[in-house]
């Protein structure tokens, strides 16, 4: 028996309440890869300073910040275009956003704690709100 090729399934375009919600979340995952970016350059001012502690804690931070800054900015760049594998990043990493925004609380002021708590509910909340995202261009399950 010969598998049939079933045609994609017609996926209609966004509404604009979904396409409004996923620049949201666009707009605030790059709100975060342009945080950590700058703290990425306090850590180097710092360095460059010799206020650091270990050179090679610094630098290592500083690399780790920019594998982030990628991811983040590219997860970025996928909802603002609505691609289907940019939901899960964004959703993952500021599900990490919400605990650590309650943790900040008794360490930050309490503005810290709270900016970085509402951000990641907010990116949350917006990338759901985008709806499901489906490939296009693939053809669907036979």
């Amino acid at each position: 028996m010969t598998a049939r090729h079933t045609p994609p399934a017609t996926v209609p375009p966004p509404s604009p309440r979904q396409r409004g919600a996923g620049r949201l979340a666009a707009a605030l995952v790059a709100v975060e890869a342009l945080v950590i970016t700058g703290l990425a350059v306090f850590y180097l001012v710092e360095l460059a300073l010799g206020e650091g502690q270990d050179l090679m804690i610094v630098i290592m931070s500083v690399v780790t910040m920019v594998v982030f800054i990628i991811g983040l900015a590219y997860t970025a760049l996928g909802l603002w275009r609505r691609h289907p594998r940019s939901q899960a990043p964004a959703i993952a990493f500021n599900f990490l956003m919400v605990p650590l925004g309650i943790a900040l609380f008794p360490l930050a002021p309490w503005w810290l704690a709270g900016t970085v708590l509402v951000l990641g509910v907010a990116t949350v909340v917006a990338a759901f709100l985008m709806g499901r995202l489906e490939d296009r261009d693939q053809p669907a399950p036979a």
